[in-house]
């Protein structure tokens, strides 16, 4: 092949990648839509309720309707968050100072219906600032914490998430209770579509674990997890400074 036919059949390969690119973005532009339209439909019911009933909402309703109204919410960002990622993934993150404190006491809110009904408790301990993508942290905090209560307990049990910083970066860890995820489950619950066998209160699509896999890689860590001695789960991620 000479050079001249070498360039031509280098172009048709690049303008078929744009076309290709192009139709996953309006694929992915579409498939945020309709799953925003049902977020967006819970929280007007939600703040229709609230103007509708104020003042006989006893503190308990109103406290979860604030919590839907918040959920709502962050569930809309994650899915801009996510859009906006796959669009932009082969540039660089856009990092800030965050505090992961405060992403995590914004993921309790979220869960706090859950988490009252279960008597569930989420624990912090000492947890660094890091240099990150917010909303991706949060994505994967939020993603840990909900892993944590589908394998935890039905009754009871708590949620323990901590952080300190390493040579390279920062280390953090969430730790469950109840039963193990099973050995041969470890790597593979980081796979799209996959769930460890022994799961209950199944939710969701088996995407969550393998979307924080990619946002700690993208960050330059690693996610993993290991049991906690004979009850529980601890889900370990690091970040490069």
């Amino acid at each position: 092949m000479d050079e001249h036919a070498e360039i031509i059949r280098l172009r048709e390969r690049i303008s078929e990648l744009e076309r290709e690119k192009q139709a996953v973005e309006g694929f992915a532009a579409v498939a945020a839509h309709e799953l925003l339209t049902p977020v967006v439909m819970m929280d007007a019911c939600a703040a229709t309720v609230c103007d509708r009933l104020d003042g006989e909402l006893d503190p308990d309703s109103r406290n979860d309707l604030e919590a839907l109204r918040r959920g709502a919410a962050r569930s809309r960002l994650l899915v801009e968050t996510l859009l906006h990622h796959a669009r932009v993934s082969a540039r660089p993150l856009d990092r800030t100072w965050v505090d992961p404190v405060q992403l995590l006491r914004e993921c309790e809110a979220v869960l706090a219906p859950e988490l009252r009904a279960r008597a569930a408790v989420i624990e912090l301990g000492p947890l660094p600032q890091v240099y990150a993508q917010e909303q991706l942290l949060g994505a994967v905090f939020m993603n840990l914490l909900v892993n944590g209560l589908k394998y935890g307990p039905r009754q009871g049990g708590t949620i323990r998430a901590r952080g300190g910083s390493t040579l390279t970066g920062w280390r953090f860890s969430v730790r469950s209770e109840g039963q193990p995820i099973p050995l041969q489950d470890r790597r593979r619950i980081f796979e799209p579509y996959q769930r460890g066998s022994g799961e209950r209160r199944v939710r969701g699509g088996g995407l969550g674990l393998s979307i924080c896999r990619e946002i700690v890689e993208r960050h330059g860590g690693q996610l993993r997890l290991t049991a906690s001695g004979s009850a529980g789960n601890v889900f370990t991620f690091t970040l490069r400074a």
